[in-house]
């Protein structure tokens, strides 16, 4: 076996290591895997309430105009699913390092022998391991509820179309990891973010919305959340899982965004985290409070 392989071995050991220790310090703390699983159902349920209340059922001729599908229900439960990974990426990755700093292990980790992004990975492959079981209980869940009509055939297709979107998100992750380090508060940034992103990506609406809402100022919002990899993600998936269902993004549009951004996310997060701890380091700020 090469030098270079055995390295690569050794990196990806640190990276599932990394993940291992991370998965088993949250199941440390079961009622926080039960929030988790649990608790987003209780911010979607007010949505399809709503809607029950407006149209008086769970099908909506008005919303499949601007959809395709009637069914606003099973389009709320797959955009509420998906979402679910942004959350992840937001508080999940992109505190993880600010966590290992309150631990006071962060300087020990920067300087370990394994690649600093191999720790990254890690605590991003963990993330996205709970995730995914957050995700799947709210979707059985939501689905047992309020009900849900999904094409069972396609599930495949979408299940790959998540992980793309999950790639494109460790980049976000990478970055915002970064930059809390260096200003240390991350709860006003990560919020906003939060907020944006919930707000302009289609989680609860259908993306033409933006543009029969705000006019020509709604064509260029529409555009900037389509950068965001979770609205070609939640585009993509729901074609694929939701009948009847009009995109305003194909496939192989929303694909092709897709790995695009996963490329981009990925480097400009790698690329932009070096830059922001090399000059952590220089001010003498990793263990800084």
């Amino acid at each position: 076996m090469s030098m270079d392989r055995k390295s690569l071995v050794l990196e990806l050991k640190a990276s599932l290591y990394t993940a291992k220790k991370e998965i088993l310090v949250n199941l440390r703390y079961p009622l926080w895997v039960v929030f988790w699983a649990i608790m987003p159902i209780f911010w979607l349920a007010p949505f399809i309430f709503q809607g029950h209340a407006l149209v008086g059922g769970r099908f909506s001729e008005s919303f499949g105009e601007l959809a395709g599908s009637t069914d606003f229900i099973t389009f709320a439960i797959i955009g509420s699913s998906l979402y679910a990974y942004v959350m992840s990426a937001l508080w999940g990755m992109g505190l993880s390092l600010r966590r290992e700093q309150w631990g006071g292990t962060l300087e020990m980790l920067l300087i370990s022998p394994c690649n600093k992004f191999s720790i990254l990975f890690g605590k991003a492959l963990s993330d996205s391991i709970l995730t995914s079981f957050y995700a799947i209980v709210q979707f059985v869940l939501a689905s047992l509820l309020f009900g849900a009509s999904i094409r069972v055939e396609n599930m495949f297709f979408a299940v790959l179309i998540v992980v793309l979107m999950v790639l494109a998100l460790y980049g976000i992750g990478f970055l915002l990891s970064g930059v809390i380090l260096m200003y240390k508060e991350p709860g006003a940034l990560l919020n906003f973010i939060d907020t944006l992103i919930y707000t302009i990506c289609p989680v609860n609406y259908p993306l033409r919305t933006l543009i029969l809402l705000l006019g020509g100022v709604g064509y260029y919002v529409t555009m900037v959340s389509i950068v965001f990899p979770l609205t070609p993600a939640l585009e993509a998936v729901r074609t694929l899982l939701l009948p009847s269902f009009n995109p305003y993004l194909s496939i192989a549009v929303a694909v092709s965004y897709l790995i695009a951004a996963t490329v981009v996310f990925l480097m400009v997060g790698m690329l932009l985290f070096n830059l922001v701890e090399k000059k952590i380091r220089r001010k003498g700020g990793i263990e800084a409070y």
